[in-house]
């Protein structure tokens, strides 16, 4: 925040008033007023823990105008006018381009955390002239991450929870409690690249060099439709003997995509590059992290989850069907995991300030063991897990190659199955935001 003095100096100013001589001098004094003018704040979402999940920042509407203000006045002191934010401020390692530093307050950490929602695959924008890759059926949104639009200057609270989980004894019919049908270990995938001044669409040979580099992950996780990545997907996998996760990346911030849309595009695939079987496809998700991220209700995800279903049965395939969020937003909002055929969340060690490396598959095994727990389900599927290899330390996370190597080990000591690791390669054209120690681009497990 920045003050922006508006003064006017007018001195010895002489008056005159009926009934009075005309050389009889009135005292004037010059009243000088202090605007604040507020810009962007770095706010910190926490759980009912005080644990914080995900960082934004806030850009304020009201601001001081350059106008020049003088007030005269017969009142002999000077006036201070002093506005600030209450917004609840924290310091990070990295704050967003368009935030200015914001007052730090100290907040401890001592269980999950999630990360901004990972890894972004569909909010990139197309900042170069040379994008021709990019389907006419799809327009990039916006690249950086949205934040969460506030209303007050106070912080909103944890999404509120949708409805009470149901008794051990009645799991919702909806929910998969088959544990002894895992998937193969799995990796994410984005179809993006250069950087985050010039990000354009992978070509369809990278993607083919990438796809058969993945080759030894037997599911791959993607996230939309951008970028073309369905038809490519599909048939690149196909090559391999590999299946797929597929996605709508929705969004009430104007950069998601059309439900319908991704749909007919995956029904037109399944036809024309796999003889219309639906096999090659294993799950199947609305959203990812949207309800973290303020951006959807629990509601709006829940009936999403019913029209995907509706659609897709009615194209032909009958898989799984539900929705990605992280472990809190998860466990507070069971009505998602209701809506599911199987429960999915986000999960990564590295944002707990006090997992180290080794420890990282212990940590995601406690915090599947909440999510069990809220969801009245044994079975859960791990959407995205991992573990940086460059960036700074958030306390014992420490990134490093090494410390990948033992996090990825410790990890699928705990998960055999049910797991898509992230990221297959590092995403250079993402930007780093308040939080991601400086990280966010160094997740690739693929070098």
């Amino acid at each position: 925040m920045k003050s922006i003095v508006i003064a006017g100096a007018v001195a010895a100013i002489l008056g005159t008033a009926s009934g009075r001589p005309l050389n009889y001098k009135r005292d004037y004094v010059t009243e000088v007023v202090y605007v604040t003018e507020t810009v962007a704040d770095a706010v910190v979402y926490v759980d009912q823990d005080g644990v914080p999940y995900s960082t934004s920042t806030v850009e304020h509407t009201a601001a001081a105008t350059s106008a020049e203000v003088v007030t005269t006045s017969e009142v002999t002191p000077t006036s201070t006018l002093s506005v600030s934010s209450s917004a609840y401020l924290v310091s990070a390692p990295s704050a967003t381009p368009s935030a200015s530093p914001a007052s730090p307050t100290t907040v401890s950490s001592s269980s999950a955390v999630a990360p901004q929602s990972e890894p972004s695959s569909a909010e990139v924008q197309n900042k170069s002239t040379t994008t021709a890759a990019v389907t006419s059926a799809y327009t990039p949104p916006p690249f950086s991450t949205p934040a969460p639009a506030l209303e007050t200057s106070s912080p909103p609270p944890a999404p509120a929870p949708s409805s009470a989980a149901p008794p051990a004894s009645s799991p919702s019919p909806g929910v998969s409690t088959d544990a002894g049908t895992g998937l193969a270990i799995g990796v994410t995938y984005d179809p993006f690249t250069g950087s985050d001044q010039n990000t354009r669409c992978k070509t369809a040979d990278e993607v083919a060099d990438e796809f058969s580099r993945m080759s030894s992950y037997k599911n791959v996780r993607i996230y939309g439709m951008g970028c073309n990545i369905i038809p490519l997907a599909v048939q690149y996998a196909q090559k391999n003997g590999q299946t797929i996760m597929g996605g709508a990346y929705l969004s009430n911030k104007g950069n998601g995509e059309d439900l319908n849309t991704v749909i007919t595009t995956w029904k037109n695939t399944i036809d024309q590059d796999a003889n219309g079987s639906w096999d090659i496809l294993k799950l199947f998700s609305v959203e990812n992290e949207r309800v973290n991220d303020h951006d959807m209700t629990a509601s709006e995800v829940v009936d999403a989850i019913r029209r995907a279903r509706d659609q897709l049965r009615s194209v032909g395939y009958n898989g799984p069907v539900g929705a990605v969020d992280t472990v809190p937003a998860t466990v507070d909002n069971p009505s998602i995991c209701q809506a599911s055929d199987v429960v999915m969340v986000n999960c990564h060690p590295f944002f707990d300030q006090n997992t180290a490396a080794e420890d990282a598959g212990t940590f995601v095994k406690g915090q599947i063991e909440k999510v069990k727990s809220a969801c009245n389900t044994k079975r859960v599927v791990i959407t995205e897990t991992g573990w940086p290899h460059q960036g700074d330390a958030n306390g014992k996370a420490v990134p490093s190659p090494e410390n990948q190597a033992k996090a990825l080990a410790s990890i699928r000591s705990e998960f055999p199955s049910d797991v898509f690791i992230h990221n297959s390669f590092d995403s250079l054209w993402k930007t780093d935001w308040a939080g991601s120690f400086d990280a966010e681009r160094y997740w690739g497990v693929i070098q």
